[in-house]
């Protein structure tokens, strides 16, 4: 438990001999003991020559990665280590990057905020609290944590290594299912004071998978499982899995110790919960895990029938809780993360961004706007997905969460949160630990001062600045009621105002902040149509194999008109106009199971009521399509991408087909889409309804005749990607007639040089359009497509 100075290995003969300073032995000594420990066997049974080669070859690596700026612990174990796991698909652990971590402590630990109300100096205190993480990999999120927290204490009169001891014992709880990453973990924090010596640490590794009883025989029938630290949303915990626990630990535990460390795990006991939680989801409709059942759950070789007893448990613990299967284990661990904090104590999450915009998130995020005070939201303004993200390689956009928990209010029995955050948006991800540091004490400076612009006035966006250098754009905003939270990401300050007010039925002018702006009329999409159904609906087997969807999708026949013709998957080229044809048709499935044919013929009836002309992209990337609605010329069927929107006028299809494809409805929808992906900007069938879009039920019947008009006049008019909006003919045209000819609004609104021109140029700047798409697309005569290569942009 003790860690020995670097001197005592050294003299065993683990280091070479050289020249390198006290400072870089204790930088390899923290990077490569886990190393040398777990090989040590290896090198036992090599000829000695060839262990001093190997050894050799590691130190001089090693002098070359510290000169090179390696300065971090993390940076060379974490990175190493997340590229080994065998499992990582589905365990999916990804290694935050120091520069995130550091200003994710520094926000979670504010120099003006120290834990349990006591002064930064004050030792007694600061040692009795808690922070943990429940995912702990290799540290680096808990160890970033540490370190913010000796710093503050030594900067304000104390003295960081007597609060080692009792942090290592009691403060610092990680846990995780791998053991080798509960080793790195303890070898991250005991390298803070290696010199300081402490007699055991609130490290676990949690059980995971199927249990075996007391005398070592599996359950053959009901399967007894544990679910990680997933286990511990149950208080009190069952005593049953901490003897596995005890087995399977680092360092090898008693069963009365894993209790007690245990006990101390407990609901409301933490100041600070900080983690990046998987991100994995148990859902399986397709992808890189579709012959796997649960991927959740699929690592460690579980088998199908464990993957299911796992679940099962999961949805035991979380009964009731605002955690959602389709967000994936995230959400599970954010229920974790708020189970755990005390009143007043704080959480800080690394999570994919789709937390902010998701549909299967929307109860958490109502749980964060009701129950949580001091919001803030940092996201990346990024042109791909790992130049959005917080994390080494996960791929996708991330966001960091932070937030204080509130008490209820005794008089009212509702819970003291003000409905706002803080939204930061950075033009680039952190680039080192200390600029991390810097940044978040500005942006509680800017927080504490007042200083931060309401995105509802109309006042100028504020900047986050660190001397000269303007790092990106931090806003005050409202947390809606319902849907997704929206400024994620935004580079440009102006169109998230425009964004807002637009959604709230004002269209403002850039250039003239001063005049108020037009009355637009606009509603949530599900107040003026209904949505048609999900394609697992139409075509899809239930997880127990029986029939759920009617029909079998094909691709149509030739010179045959199709019974059920439906809309079914992307082709960029084909979608280029307004009216787009089917391209699948449906057949009816033969009779399987308790399922007869007379039933699958009443879906196939019920399913053919929603088909309709209009129907909206699920899966939109703005740097290859041109539509967010396509009508088809007679009813289809909506499928997996294009689901289907329902009017009971179906005359006032034209006008919402022509908003959808104009610059406003590129707006809105990009505004509340999930943009998780670089260049996407995705929704979902259930999401539909919750879309702002014309408000279709307030136009005149001479309105809804112009509507139809000017679409007749476009359809055969092709679009440009939408990463091209800036300089597509057709969509200024689509604009014009749409806000001039139906609406009635002011021609001067889209003059060349004007509010909508410069709208749409706005809009093909902002990262999350282009995703950094360097190619451009020419529509050549008459029908054909080709495309350029341009530089950056």
């Amino acid at each position: 438990r003790a860690v020995r100075p670097v001197g005592a290995f050294r003299s065993q003969g683990i280091f070479m001999s050289g020249d390198l300073s006290d400072e870089w032995q204790r930088i390899l000594f923290v990077n490569y003991w886990p190393i040398f420990w777990s090989a040590r066997e290896i090198l036992n049974e090599m000829p000695t020559a060839t262990a001093h080669d190997v050894l050799d070859w590691l130190w001089r690596t090693g002098q070359k990665l510290v000169v090179g700026g390696v300065t971090q612990s993390h940076d060379l174990i974490g990175i190493v280590f997340q590229s080994l796991i065998a499992d990582r698909q589905f365990l999916a652990t990804y290694y935050t990057r120091p520069e995130a971590a550091a200003l994710l402590a520094a926000l979670a630990l504010p120099a003006d905020r120290p834990p349990g109300g006591a002064d930064w100096g004050d030792g007694e205190t600061l040692a009795s609290t808690q922070i943990g993480d429940f995912a702990c990999g290799t540290g680096t999120l808990l160890s970033s944590a540490y370190q913010r927290m000796s710093f503050l204490h030594e900067l304000h009169g104390g003295e960081p290594s007597k609060l080692h001891g009792p942090m290592m014992k009691h403060g610092l709880v990680g846990l995780d299912v791998l053991n080798i990453a509960v080793h790195l973990t303890a070898a991250m924090l005991a390298g803070s004071h290696p010199d300081t010596p402490f007699d055991g640490e609130c490290l676990l590794t949690m059980p995971y998978g199927e249990q075996k009883n007391g005398n070592g025989d599996v359950h053959s029938t009901d399967l007894r499982v544990a679910v990680g630290s997933l286990d511990l949303l149950e208080e009190p915990v069952q005593w049953s899995f901490m003897d596995t626990a005890a087995a399977v630990s680092a360092g090898g535990r008693a069963p009365e110790e894993i209790r007690d460390l245990v006990s101390r795990v407990g609901h409301g006991k933490f100041d600070l919960v900080i983690m990046n939680p998987p991100f994995t989801r148990p859902t399986n409709h397709e992808g890189r895990h579709s012959t796997v059942p649960i991927p959740s759950f699929a690592a460690f070789e579980n088998t199908p029938e464990q993957q299911d007893a796992m679940s099962d448990r999961v949805k035991e613990l979380t009964k009731g809780a605002p955690s959602h299967g389709n967000a994936g284990e995230a959400s599970e661990f954010v229920e974790l993360a708020h189970r755990k904090v005390r009143d007043d104590g704080t959480v800080a999450l690394v999570l994919p961004l789709s937390a902010l915009s998701g549909s299967s998130w929307g109860a958490i995020r109502g749980r964060w706007r009701e129950q949580y005070k001091d919001i803030i939201v940092v996201t990346v303004a990024g042109v791909g997905n790992y130049e959005s993200s917080f994390s080494a390689d996960t791929g996708m956009a991330e966001c960091l969460i932070i937030g204080t928990r509130t008490r209820r209010n005794k008089d009212t029995g509702n819970f003291d949160a003000p409905k706002r955050a803080s939204f930061v948006v950075l033009n680039q991800q952190v680039r080192s630990a200390a600029e991390g540091e810097l940044l978040a004490k500005e942006v509680r400076r800017l927080i504490e001062g007042g200083e931060i612009q309401r995105l509802e006035d109309d006042s100028a966006i504020t900047h986050l600045r660190l001397g000269e250098d303007v790092l990106g754009v931090v806003v005050d905003a409202p947390i809606p009621e319902t849907g997704a939270w929206p400024l994620a990401g935004i580079s440009d300050g102006d169109l998230a105002k425009t964004a807002h007010h637009l959604e709230h039925g004002r269209l403002l002018d850039f250039q003239h902040p001063s005049v108020s702006g037009v009355d637009v009329p606009v509603a949530k999409l599900g107040d003026v149509a209904h949505r048609g159904p999900v394609h697992r609906d139409i075509n899809g087997t239930n997880p127990n194999r029986t029939l759920r969807g009617p029909f079998a999708v094909q691709d149509l026949s030739a010179n045959v008109a199709p019974t059920y013709p439906m809309l079914w998957a992307h082709d960029n080229k084909r979608e280029r106009k307004l009216t787009v044809e089917p391209d699948s048709e449906g057949r009816i499935k033969s009779p399987s199971g308790d399922v007869t044919q007379e039933e699958l013929r009443e879906r196939a009836a019920r399913i053919w009521e929603s088909a309709t002309r209009p129907h909206y992209s699920l899966d939109l990337r703005f740097n290859s399509q041109s539509l967010i609605v396509a009508m088809t010329e007679r009813p289809s069927i909506g499928g997996r991408a294009w689901p289907a929107v329902i009017f009971e006028d179906r005359d006032r299809e034209y006008a919402f087909a022509l908003w959808c494809n104009s610059t406003l409805g590129l707006l809105l929808h990009w505004w509340v889409s999930n943009k998780t992906q670089s260049g996407r900007g995705t929704t979902t069938v259930t999401g539909i309804p919750n879309i702002p879009t014309l408000d279709v039920t307030k136009l005149t019947a001479g309105q809804i005749a112009a509507a139809r008009d000017a679409f007749e006049a476009l359809q055969d008019h092709r679009f440009l990607p939408f990463d091209q909006i800036d300089e597509d003919p057709a969509r200024a045209e689509l604009d014009r007639r749409l806000l001039v000819d139906v609406l009635g609004l002011p021609e001067s609104l889209c003059a060349d040089g004007g509010p909508i021109d410069l709208l749409r140029r706005k809009l093909a700047k902002e990262p999350q359009i282009h995703g950094g798409k360097r190619s451009r697309v020419v529509l050549l005569e008459p029908d054909g497509e080709g495309s350029q290569k341009r530089g950056d942009r």
